[in-house]
Parts: structure tokens; sequence; C-alpha cells
């Protein structure tokens, strides 16, 4: 509720709307965040993540892009008190201290890296403190959802109508398996001590028309209800998620630091 009185939602139309899915992640964040510990954001987005950590009395930090996001959503997290930095992850080193950090959340970001991962996740390694915790969140690339509008002939990648005359192009660059997802971290020396996978747009995402399949438009998520030619087939498309967890959208992977 308080977020959303904020100028970045009244103004700018970033409403948070909850759902199982941010309570999942909010939930991992307060059961690997030490009491007064130190909590870096990467990938500032609305600021539910850092104000939550706050919240449960961390020291946070939050670092964002500037030409990817400007400065709207760091302005919005700086008015209650957090610090917030920008940084190109992809080019520049974190600007935190080595071994300081007792938890790096890191939501919703590795698919928009251009690159590989490996320059990121060893900048995140680095500044956790021994048996530090990084929490990182992506779409599944093999999601069902994937698979169906491939089979329908639409691509998963961002429509090139939505994005052919911005100067950059800030949607996903790579999206991950998930034997993809716990690679790129195992590989940097992390431990994955925990993996989840959760099934959310077919939950929270509303369509009114099939034609909103081929867009990557997240404004269609305004949509307050659907007809239900969508809505039945939806039903059905969950079970099939409940029955084949491989085949959820979401993944959300807590990656430990070793002590030595």
């Amino acid at each position: 509720v308080e977020y959303n009185l904020t100028p970045l939602s009244v103004d700018q139309g970033w409403v948070y709307r909850p759902s199982k899915w941010g309570l999942i992640e909010m939930l991992a964040i307060a059961r690997h965040m030490p009491p007064n510990g130190v909590f870096v954001d990467i990938g500032t987005g609305c600021g539910i993540a850092p104000r939550f950590a706050q919240a449960l009395g961390a020291q946070v930090t939050t670092i964002d892009s500037y030409s990817a996001s400007g400065a709207s959503a760091m302005d919005n997290v700086k008015a209650v008190g957090i610090v917030g930095h920008f940084c190109d992850v992809e080019r520049e080193s974190l600007p935190i201290e080595s071994g300081t950090a007792d938890c790096v959340f890191f939501g919703d970001v590795i698919e928009h890296l251009q690159n590989s991962p490996k320059r990121v996740l060893c900048e995140i390694f680095r500044v956790l403190k021994p048996n530090g915790i990084c929490i990182s969140a992506t779409p599944n690339a093999t999601r069902l959802t994937v698979r169906l509008k491939v089979l329908m002939g639409l691509t998963n990648w961002p429509n090139i109508r939505d994005f052919f005359d911005e100067k950059m192009h800030a949607g996903h660059h790579h999206e991950y398996t998930i034997d993809e997802f716990k690679f790129a971290f195992e590989k940097t020396g992390f431990d994955v001590c925990d993996f989840v996978l959760f099934e959310e747009n077919l939950r929270m995402v509303k369509i009114s028309n099939m034609s909103q399949l081929a867009t990557h438009d997240r404004s269609r998520k305004q949509v307050q209800s659907e007809p239900v030619f969508i809505t039945i087939p939806k039903y059905f498309l969950l079970s099939l998620c409940r029955l084949f967890p491989r085949l959820r959208g979401n993944m959300l992977l807590v990656a430990r630091k070793p002590a030595s």
C-alpha cells in the first residue's frame, strides 16, 4: 500500500500487485537475511525488495543501470533512505567492498544481460561474505507457455516491433533453462542450496485477446478480466504445470558462497 502511493506508482503507473511469486521471493530474503545485515539489491525495478529488506532492519544498497532504467526508480527508493548507485554491471565493478554483503538479491536481471553473466556473478561472489547468500530469479526458458507459443508460430523473444525504433533494447537477451541457470552459479563457485519452480504468469497475467500473445508488452497486465475461452484453457495449463514442475515459468535459486 505504501509503495503504491509513491510518485513512481501514481505518476508513472508502476503499480505493485502482490502475488504468491512475490511472496516467495520476499520469504527467501527473510529466511537468509541476518538481523541488521548488509543487503545488496541489483536491478532496482519497483524497489520492493530493497524496501522489504529495509523493513527487516538491514543496511540496504540498491544498484541499477541508468541507461536501461533512467533515474525515477532510483529516486523513488532514495526518498525512503535507501542508498542507491548507478552502475553498468556488465562493464563496471559493483560499488561495494569485497566480503561485506550478507545477502544479494539478483531478481529478474540475468536475462537482460547482453553478454555472458560471468563478470556479474563473479562480482556478486566478490562482495559477499563467506557463507553469504545470493538469491536470483529469472524466467524458465522452456516453460509451458513458451512451448505453446512456438507451436503457434510466435516468437518467445521480444517482438521487433516493440523496440525497432529504440536506441537501446533493454528487454530479454537470453533466457535460461533450469540446467543453465544452475550451471552459471556453480561454475562461478557458488553452492546451490535451494531451487524453486513456480508458475506466475498463468495465474496473474490477463489477456483480452489472442493477438496479445505476440508481444511482450507488459501493459497487458492492466487487463482486469479476460474472456472465458482464454480462462478455461489456463486452468488446464496450470494443471499440467502442477503435474510437471519443469514446465513452470518462474525460477528462484538460492546460492551460497562457500566459507573457504
